[in-house]
């Protein structure tokens, strides 16, 4: 299988699916960020998943390589960064290929599949990435959690038991969702880093980020904030008739905090009592996937649905009109809007129709 990325995420699936006898190949665009890693010949894992050095046969920075004759291609990127990987996939992916967005948060396939001008590729995704995990170097990666519970999708929907198939063995923790919008609307970062790194933004900037993200940077306040977007969330996707939890409810499920903490259904507790987040330091600045990724295709296509279905989104407004603003850039209008997926104009059952293939 090909894993395209070598950041944290990437790093973490390659690590650990070579230790549990998968055949992997480490894509990356930029040579410079794959010479630690080719220098040591693999890449050091640490944590829950396993310790050791964990050699990697193929590490390359071509993509034509990296993708050839592969089952999964799996993409463990920022899902901003379809933009530049969809027509650089499109000639080189077969039918019989997977490709995999781990995660695709929301939009990813969507995106992925009207940017290829709706070829008949078999596209999947996670709602979030598998692993909770973060460089400790240039080839050195730590795993504090692997994700249980953790949705599963295929667009559409009537692919995802065939394809479930396919990645069920190297995730046996994903279970299937309804279809690839009910995960969009399930996506955790968008709900709470945006809140988390704009209310801290002096603190961030000031620091580089030295200071504890989730536990340290997620105060009452601060959580408040977040459940506030998660309510308007849990509107949304009613309005459009997918299922969704909670973000406390689903943090529980993923692994990410304990019973106790969850059973109090508030954000703070639950993150304060977070142990696979609780070593992870703060971006070092505000020029950061935090916000592009999930403001610019988080809360961006959120807003654009509820306006379309007239559901009241004031917080997931006015985290994006401040993020626009620290960072001087249009999300709005720049980010994941509904034209780019695809969604323009469909109401309720044509947004079933497109993501369910029914009809």
């Amino acid at each position: 299988m090909a894993v395209l990325g070598a950041g944290n995420g990437g790093c973490a699936a390659a690590a650990d699916l070579t230790m549990r006898g998968f055949d992997v190949r480490l894509y990356n665009r930029t040579p410079d960020r794959l010479s630690p890693i080719k220098e040591r010949g693999g890449i050091e894992l640490l944590g829950v998943a396993g310790e050791g050095f964990v050699p990697l046969q193929v590490v390359t920075s071509e993509l034509a390589v990296a993708v050839a004759g592969a089952d999964v291609i799996m993409l463990c990127l920022p899902v901003s960064a379809l933009t530049t990987y969809a027509p650089a996939l499109e000639p080189l992916v077969s039918g019989d290929q997977v490709v995999f967005l781990n995660p695709g948060h929301m939009g990813g396939s969507l995106y992925f599949r009207n940017a290829i001008g709706g070829r008949e590729i078999q596209v999947c995704e996670t709602a979030t990435l598998t692993y909770a995990c973060r460089m400790r170097g240039p080839a050195t990666v730590a795993i504090f959690n692997v994700a249980s519970d953790l949705l599963f999708a295929a667009l559409p929907a009537t692919e995802t038991d065939a394809l479930y198939e396919r990645v069920a063995p190297l995730f046996p923790s994903i279970v299937k969702g309804e279809n690839v919008l009910q995960l969009g609307l399930q996506d955790l970062n968008a709900v709470e880093h945006p809140a988390q790194t704009l209310m801290n933004a002096g603190w961030l900037e000031h620091t580089k980020g030295e200071y504890f993200f989730y536990i340290e940077g997620t105060t009452p306040a601060v959580a408040r904030a977040i459940e506030a977007v998660d309510a308007e969330r849990m509107a949304l996707a009613e309005a459009v008739g997918v299922p969704t939890r909670s973000f406390v409810d689903y943090f529980f499920a993923a692994g990410y905090t304990s019973e106790r903490a969850a059973k109090t259904g508030r954000v703070y507790e639950a993150l304060q009592a977070s142990e696979p987040n609780s070593t992870i330091k703060g971006p070092p600045s505000l020029d950061h996937r935090y916000i592009h990724e999930d403001v610019g295709w988080g809360l961006v296509p959120w807003i654009h649905l509820a306006r379309t279905f007239g559901v009241p989104v004031p917080t997931m407004e006015a985290l994006t009109h401040l993020a626009s603003v620290v960072n001087e850039i249009d999300y709005l209008n720049e980010g994941l809007t509904l034209e780019r997926m695809g969604l323009a104009g469909l109401d309720r059952e044509g947004l079933a129709r497109c993501v369910n293939g029914s009809g």
